[in-house]
């Protein structure tokens, strides 16, 4: 269940259900992805790093519900922690970097909003994969290989788990075809 403070901060205040993402609301998505997050047994702070994992805009989803410049203020509703990773799944080129790197012991990575580097542990590497692999599995589409890779992470058993189900049923459907 989505807190009703985030809830409210994304609907009323940035209307992010009026925002198409992947055929439906962009609200739908980042409650899906929160709500995979949650399933899988994740900290609180990932969770609600995947409800706003996309709210600066991405590589790929270029839609800026709320403005980059105003960090501090989603910070502070949300929490330092979370609010780190949905920045860092910003403004880099993910998947991507984020596969490349997961078996790196920490890495640094491009920060296109400031053209500078943020460095990562390994800690905030396999938080941001966990993130990615619900983030994938939620909006779907062409997907299978970058599947393939998370689970050779260390993401969590969860995620690992919906991973092979979501595999498989990809094989089937192309089977049937």
């Amino acid at each position: 269940m989505v807190e009703q403070r985030y809830r409210a901060f994304l609907m009323e205040h940035l209307h992010v259900q009026d925002v198409r993402h992947t055929g439906r609301s962009f609200f739908e998505h980042l409650k899906g992805t929160h709500d995979l997050l949650r399933d899988w047994g994740n900290p609180e702070f990932i969770c609600v790093a995947g409800l706003f994992h996309s709210i600066y805009g991405t590589w790929h989803f270029r839609h800026k519900a709320f403005p980059i410049e105003q960090r501090s203020a989603l910070a502070e509703l949300i929490g330092k922690e979370a609010e780190f990773l949905a920045y860092v799944f910003c403004v880099t080129e993910r998947p991507k970097v984020f596969l490349e790197n997961a078996d790196r012991p920490g890495m640094s990575v491009h920060d296109h909003f400031t053209n500078g580097d943020i460095e990562l542990s390994r800690k905030d590497l396999d938080n941001l994969l966990e993130i990615e692999a619900a983030n994938l599995i939620e909006q779907g589409g062409n997907i299978s290989k970058a599947l393939q890779r998370l689970q050779t992470t260390d993401i969590s058993a969860g995620a690992k788990a919906h991973i092979a189900m979501h595999l498989a049923s990809a094989g089937e459907t192309q089977r049937i075809r």
